[in-house]
């Protein structure tokens, strides 16, 4: 009897010796522990880093396996600019140049008041030219448009945060004249004119038209 306990004490020490204890470690997402290491999972495991241990102490309810609780990243969606080469933001800019143009001269030069006559005689520019030149003025605007719009964006929602300070409230579409300084006199009679002067009217024949056009 007394040779059954010397040897359950020896086999219980025996055991005791033969343990190995690892200490608790917490591996990055993909690995895995490995004794007092972590490893790649798959068919050829490599080591890699460990990471600071979050969340419960060993034995307590919370679990127990010593990795740390990873939160799925936030996928943001893939927003590319729109014209990321160079050639291709230089291409935008003119193209909203070009529409600035063509729609100031549409809207601005059909049936022009007077006071868009006085400027086209101050300037010595035809209602279409002035308009171009106005437009012109308006290239900085326009590349930062082309320079910063992704394939996200709406173009006419992205247009206001460039124009819509000076009107744009949709693509192509500004008060070109705010865009830079009122363009230089060129006609130096502007300023010399008599009191009651009225800038004359650019059709000559409008005056001599026959009777029965009204």
């Amino acid at each position: 009897m007394r040779y059954l306990r010397l040897v359950i004490l020896i086999s219980m020490f025996g055991f005791g010796l033969n343990t190995t204890v690892f200490a608790q470690i917490c591996c990055r997402a993909g690995c895995v522990q490995d004794g007092n290491r972590c490893v790649t999972t798959g068919p050829t495991p490599r080591s890699c880093g460990t990471v600071p241990c979050s969340g419960s102490s060993p034995g307590s309810s919370g679990g127990g396996s010593g990795r740390p609780s990873v939160t799925p990243p936030v996928v943001l969606p893939h927003c590319p600019l729109s014209f990321p080469p160079p050639a291709s933001r230089e291409a935008a800019t003119n193209q909203c140049l070009t529409s600035l143009g063509a729609n100031a001269q549409f809207w601005r030069c059909w049936g022009e008041d007077d006071a868009g006559r006085a400027e086209d005689y101050r300037t010595g520019l035809s209602c279409h030219d002035r308009q171009r030149a106005l437009a012109n003025q308006c290239r900085d605007r326009c590349a930062r448009f082309a320079a910063t719009k992704t394939d996200c964006n709406d173009t006419n929602d992205w247009w206001q945060r460039s124009f819509g300070d000076i009107g744009g409230t949709a693509f192509g579409f500004a008060r070109v004249e705010l865009c830079g300084p009122p363009l230089p006199t060129r006609n130096r009679g502007f300023e010399t004119r008599p009191p009651g002067f009225h800038v004359p009217s650019p059709n000559r024949g409008f005056e001599t038209r026959p009777p029965w056009v009204r």
